[in-house]
């Protein structure tokens, strides 16, 4: 699991720091003031450090935002500058707000309204890898646009990042193209906007089954997809530890996970059901 950052306002240091000590290692945020407070994340994984959590058993993945994808009043860099230009600005902002010497992840963070631009930013993720930026990945992609990304890429994507919902198809085609390229697929939005999977026997199964809620159900099922993340946002310090407790012990067992098979091959037969149901 990532924490996930967004939304969380003026809580952003407090929470991101009490994510951290409760057993996250990962930390997802973007330079994208519509929804992140990137320079308070930086604090609470500053204050996480100095407690004594060590930056090298941290997974930190911020997201470079393209021009047209900001509030017109929130855009953190200079838009009259060439593609380029604004993202070398928006990384070393990044580096700043997080109080870093490199990312563990870079993610563009949604597509360019010309497919050809998303080229161009690639090459300058690229030029910053290895050693200020690890790895590199999209957002709100595509398979189409993922495809041509992947083919012209030097170092490929690592990571997609997408909504997990029936609107995308829950991203069936595209998490077996990640899967096939070993890009691993994290899934977002998944809690407010999958009502019938929250309300099905299945999940309903699982997390009596588990002893869990059924917001964990939903994410261990995800899980169990294979070469998947989640982006947990809890704000509850008493479910940040229960969650990563969990997680970690149960994909940690093998026998568990054997056990959870059947559950894992009805999940997927219920995405399939959920995209083949009429809406209404």
């Amino acid at each position: 699991m990532l924490y996930g950052t967004a939304w969380k306002t003026d809580k952003t240091a407090r929470l991101t720091q009490e994510a951290v000590t409760n057993g996250f290692s990962g930390i997802d945020t973007a330079n994208y003031p519509t929804a992140y407070e990137e320079l308070l994340t930086g604090d609470g994984i500053a204050a996480a450090i100095e407690s004594g959590t060590k930056r090298e058993d941290l997974f930190i993945q911020t997201k470079f935002t393209p021009v047209w994808a900001h509030d017109k009043d929130k855009i953190p860099f200079n838009p009259d500058q060439s593609i380029e230009e604004q993202i070398r600005e928006s990384i070393q902002q990044s580096l700043k707000h997080l109080q870093v010497d490199y990312f563990d992840a870079l993610l563009l963070h949604i597509y360019f309204q010309d497919d050809n631009d998303n080229l161009v930013a690639w090459k300058v993720f690229e030029s910053f890898v290895p050693h200020t930026i690890r790895s590199l990945g999209v957002s709100n992609f595509s398979l189409k646009q993922l495809k041509q990304l992947y083919e012209h890429a030097v170092t490929k994507p690592s990571y997609l990042q997408n909504r997990f919902y029936k609107d995308t198809g829950y991203d069936i085609e595209v998490r077996k193209f990640c899967k096939d390229h070993e890009i691993t697929y994290q899934a977002y939005w998944m809690l407010s906007h999958n009502p019938e999977i929250i309300d099905s026997d299945l999940l309903t199964s699982v997390a009596e089954r588990l002893d869990v809620e059924k917001q964990l159900a939903f994410y261990i099922l995800i899980l169990g997809l294979g070469n998947t993340q989640v982006l947990n946002g809890t704000t509850k310090s008493e479910r940040m530890s229960q969650d990563v407790k969990t997680i970690s012990e149960l994909f940690s067992d093998k026998d568990a996970l054997s056990k959870l098979q059947p559950e894992i091959v009805k999940f997927e037969e219920l995405l399939q059901q959920l995209l083949e149901k009429p809406s209404l």
